[in-house]
């Protein structure tokens, strides 16, 4: 019998603290949440960098004289009318080559795309090259550069899926009628979500220029881990209201994609554990004002 107690003590001394348990346990929960956080994190930092660059190249284009910015917009208006068969207002001859178009003070940077209902901004450049592709927007060369106008058709393509950067991972939310916005050489223009679809890479001919028509596609590979397929998220010009962008942008209109789901959910996890300790030290207070001295 005396042997079976020391054995029974032994076995307690040998068990595991309390205390250690609950540790183990918030290190896991704690892990968890940093996984789902991090994509957020890299996303965020990575949004400042290129939050950045839009901020530096739209500063200079600001302080560009009004006439230098306007034969920007002259040599891409006539680009585009070329484009689509119409007799452009410069001679041809006068018309800079495609690399040429809409670069100043040798920045690559031609214009920029901002999202407000899925809180994207990204820089867009020449081409659909891996460096354009990974530094953020391509410009489709043989489509209409990025000014707006009739019988114009700007195809715009980027990366989804990539592990820490979001690129067009959530146009798959886009909407009809949300909007799109193009900032070049200082202007606005303003397109509106008119419906989506998937196509295989080949397949072009909804990105074909439409008489008459101002009209802009967004492209991103899909499905995830696949991409075999396109997916094409078409829009037509609209007006531009700041306020209906501002709107678009606001919390509460915002189409969450999954980074912001996963930081929600990261959230709610947290205050759990918060407010699990924070029980738990309440009870144990409680506890120890109730137990009279020398029977703790």
């Amino acid at each position: 019998m005396r042997q079976r107690s020391n054995s029974m003590k032994a076995g307690a001394k040998r068990r595991v603290p309390r205390w250690v348990d609950r540790l183990v346990t918030v290190v896991l929960i704690a892990g968890g949440i940093g996984l789902l956080v991090w994509p957020w994190v890299a996303d965020f930092v990575s949004s400042t960098g290129v939050g950045a660059t839009i901020s530096e190249v739209s500063a200079r284009v600001d302080a560009m004289p009004a006439d230098e910015k306007q034969w920007y917009l002259d040599q891409a208006h006539a680009y585009n009318d070329e484009l689509a068969g119409l007799t452009p207002a410069l001679d041809p001859a006068q018309i800079v080559p495609y690399d040429d178009q809409l670069t100043f003070d040798r920045d690559p940077m031609m214009s920029w795309v901002d999202i407000p209902s899925i809180n994207v901004s990204m820089p867009i450049y020449h081409g659909t090259s891996d460096a354009a592709l990974m530094a953020g927007v391509g410009h489709l060369e043989g489509t209409s550069l990025p000014v707006g106008g009739s019988s114009t058709h700007c195809v715009l393509t980027a990366h989804s899926g990539m592990q820490n950067l979001r690129m067009f991972d959530d146009i798959r939310q886009l909407e009809p009628g949300d909007l799109v916005l193009l900032h070049t050489m200082g202007d606005i223009y303003a397109y509106r979500v008119t419906g989506s679809e998937v196509v295989w890479p080949d397949e072009v001919n909804s990105l074909a220029i439409e008489p008459g028509q101002d009209l802009l596609t967004l492209v991103t590979c899909t499905p995830y881990g696949v991409n075999d397929h396109r997916l094409l998220v078409h829009c037509e010009r609209t007006d531009y209201d700041p306020e209906e962008a501002a709107d678009a942008a606001s919390l509460g209109n915002r189409h969450w994609g999954a980074r912001e789901w996963a930081l929600l959910i990261a959230a709610l996890a947290a205050a759990g554990i918060a407010a699990d300790v924070a029980i738990r030290r309440r009870r144990h207070r409680a506890l120890a004002r109730r137990t009279p001295p020398g029977r703790a």
